[in-house]
């Protein structure tokens, strides 16, 4: 087989299958750590995770609208649902939903590794309520998990030392009691009602100081936040009750100092189906800077025959206004206590294969 028509064939393969072509001949071994590395060009097209419904799905996303693809792995974390993803380095802190025994797991789609993370003891097992951030030390590349608890208590994962430690830290606020589960993105969160964002060095292991988002924002708006390879931190935003959409990507991002730049300001307003993530209690999504393009997962609800349902959907939109909506089925409503969300939100990560061993 030619190169060209064998990088054509790994283009096609899912990154959780990688690891098994490469002992297939040399230059296979070369092109799919040339794919891990990035050295390939793969065009206009998003690679990463979704979690539906509890489940992980791989994603590999075509914003020409052509050969695009979610599927559900299977056999992953012993069948446990999961409710949470945070991607870091090539790997991904997954969070699992059972209540009582709430675990933590760290995966290496590419070489196929998974590292499970239990609490310090039974009095600090893991709760629905705890927050995560995921990152690394930047003098060693050590990486680490935040784990923020009982609103204002913090612990820290070293991966060094396979083990907890107590954080003796306090931000000048209360703010993880009032921020929502889907602003939480990577090591960054935003603080409702404020105009404000906070930010975790991994490196000192201590809090920032309040940095500003590009606009105001209050309880009633719709704010959540993503990541672009993870350099850039990106914030959607949307008024409550108005059509117009606001995307933001900063152009410095430190624990100290952010900047921003706006990136699209978009009229939802001819979209027939209206378009509010109110309706949907959350929202993902990603942006490709060069097509000028955001592609949103919501939860979309119905009136058909004279029923109320729900459905994931896709939205994808650019600086020329709606590009196209696409269903990806439907959203199953599950009996849950009050103020919990009966629906699994959709989350979505982008993920660059990375040969970081966690084993």
């Amino acid at each position: 087989l030619s190169r060209d028509l064998v990088e054509e064939i790994l283009s096609k393969v899912p990154i959780t299958c990688l690891r098994a072509v490469r002992s297939t001949c040399k230059l296979w071994n070369v092109l799919s750590k040339d794919r891990v590395l990035c050295k390939t060009d793969i065009t206009h097209q998003f690679i990463g995770f979704m979690v539906k419904e509890y489940r992980i799905c791989s994603m590999r996303f075509s914003l020409h609208g052509v050969g695009s693809s979610i599927k559900e792995i299977g056999n992953l974390f012993n069948q446990a649902e999961i409710c949470n993803i945070i991607h870091c380095d090539g790997l991904l802190l997954c969070v699992t939903k059972e209540d009582k025994t709430r675990s933590l797991v760290v995966w290496n789609p590419y070489l196929g590794q998974t590292r499970w993370i239990q609490p310090i003891n039974n009095y600090h097992r893991f709760e629905s309520s705890d927050k995560y951030a995921f990152g690394y030390d930047h003098k060693n590349r050590n990486h680490k998990i935040l784990r923020v608890f009982d609103v204002n208590r913090y612990e820290i994962y070293d991966f060094s030392s396979n083990s907890w430690r107590i954080l003796d830290i306090i931000p000048d606020d209360d703010i993880w009691s009032r921020q929502r589960d889907e602003d939480v993105v990577g090591e960054v969160e935003i603080d409702e009602p404020h105009n404000l964002l906070l930010c975790f060095d991994f490196t000192r292991e201590g809090f920032g100081p309040f940095l500003p988002l590009p606009f105001l924002h209050y309880n009633e708006d719709i704010g959540t936040l993503s990541t672009l390879r993870d350099e850039k931190l990106v914030v959607l935003y949307q008024r409550m009750v108005c059509p117009e959409v606001e995307i933001w990507v900063t152009t410095n991002i430190e624990p100290d100092a952010v900047s921003w730049t706006p990136f699209l300001n978009i009229d939802m307003q001819p979209l027939d189906r209206g378009f509010q993530f109110v309706l949907c209690s959350g929202a993902s999504f990603f942006i490709d800077e060069e097509m000028k393009i955001a592609v949103v997962f919501y939860i979309y609800r119905a009136e058909k025959m004279a029923k109320t349902r729900s459905y994931h959907s896709v939205c994808i939109t650019g600086e020329n206004g709606y590009l196209d909506n696409l269903d990806l089925g439907d959203a199953v409503y599950r009996h849950v206590p009050m103020r919990e969300n009966p629906y699994c939100c959709p989350l979505v990560c982008s993920y660059v294969p990375s040969l970081v061993q966690i084993n």
